[in-house]
């Protein structure tokens, strides 16, 4: 059985980071039978909080080994000693630009010939290069002279549309393998009243810049006279002076509320209270948060900044231009005017589309593909 070594800033019961973990985790747990995955963490979540974990020693997250580092531990010295320890065949990085996590490991371990696998998670998309761009630039230019230029570097990219952002960045030679991530299981819904002047919307997300939760707010407020319209939003607070923005609108719309985080377990009970999930993302090179709407029966409105689709035509939602916000407040207002059976039959398509495009076996046939 091949032996792979995990390395990844956080991980459970870390859950504040939101997809990266969930990415990892769904991946673990659907080829634990075939790999022997080993995760190598912080003992922190996000936002600093320290961990109920024992530090520092290896201990086990449902059937998975994982050591949780303190930030003392988290150097070369110590990644040589696990990776010898565990007798690694590969390594896989959940991140790009993690200095801790992908740079030092990633570097500490060039002397060993094993695949060293990365996976960017969208950080490659040009919505994503637009934040912080000047710095990001000068990674990426670093980064290919200096870091990822090994033959025994091979990139997981979780689309085609990431596929060609890594050759963009990297070089068309760039050792691409293409698995998308493996989602959550279906989750039935039972029948949520919808009555037409009514809609409830929620948002669960980092409420962070590239997340663009304000985009939503400001249709809201050329909404106003809609006073069946709801958002309730759901998410840690990751840049401050972003949410600075965000918060007087909140306060002053009664039909806007903040209701702090969510633990994983909660999510799609969550989801399912509400008529639609609305995220405006700049980018997402898969969004956890959406594949976990549709497989519990919730519809979307999304950007078009991820490779989820042709929405409207399926009848599962809406991938909308965030330059043309008109086509938002339109679709919007068509949602809010949605009578119970209309609402009903997008929940059954919801369900279909998630057999036919995100349940399927194939994605994890192609993740094992990652570490052949």
């Amino acid at each position: 059985m091949p032996t792979v070594l995990i390395f990844i800033d956080w991980f459970y019961p870390a859950y504040k980071a939101g997809g990266p973990v969930k990415s990892v985790f769904n991946l673990v747990q659907a080829l634990k039978g075939d790999i022997q995955f080993s995760i190598v963490t912080s003992n922190q979540d996000v936002d600093g909080e320290v961990l109920d974990v024992e530090p520092n020693e290896w201990t086990k997250f449902q059937g998975v080994k994982v050591i949780y580092l303190s930030k003392e531990k988290q150097h070369k010295k110590v990644y040589r000693a696990l990776f010898e320890e565990v007798n690694a065949d590969a390594v896989y990085y959940n991140s790009l630009f993690s200095k801790n996590f992908t740079l030092k490991p990633y570097k500490a371990l060039k002397c060993y010939n094993c695949a060293q696998i990365i996976a960017p998670r969208g950080m490659l998309g040009e919505g994503a290069l637009a934040i912080k761009s000047f710095k990001k630039k000068v990674f990426l230019s670093l980064s290919k002279q200096l870091f990822f230029n090994m033959k025994n570097t091979i990139w997981h990219a979780t689309s085609a549309q990431e596929a060609e952002e890594i050759k963009a960045a990297y070089g068309l030679k760039s050792n691409i393998r293409i698995a998308q991530n493996i989602s959550s299981a279906r989750v039935e819904r039972k029948s949520f009243q919808k009555e037409k002047g009514k809609l409830k919307l929620v948002f669960i997300s980092r409420l962070a810049e590239k997340k663009n939760l304000y985009f939503a707010l400001e249709l809201l407020q050329v909404l106003k006279e809609e006073s069946g319209l709801s958002l309730d939003i759901y998410g840690p607070i990751e840049e401050q002076s972003y949410w600075k923005q965000c918060k007087p609108i909140i306060e002053k719309d009664v039909r806007i509320q903040y209701k702090g985080l969510l633990a994983p377990h909660e999510i799609a009970f969550t989801l399912q209270q509400h008529h639609f999930y609305i995220l405006p993302t700049l980018h997402e090179n898969y969004g956890h948060s959406m594949v976990e709407a549709i497989v519990s029966g919730v519809p979307i409105i999304i950007s078009n900044n991820t490779p989820w689709l042709n929405l409207k035509e399926a009848g599962v939602g809406a991938d909308l231009d965030l330059s043309k916000s008109d086509e938002w407040l339109n679709y919007l207002k068509s949602t809010i005017s949605l009578t119970q059976d209309e609402y009903e039959a997008m929940v059954r398509n919801c369900y279909a589309y998630a057999e036919k495009h995100i349940l399927s076996s194939k994605a994890v046939e192609d993740s094992k593909k990652l570490f052949q």
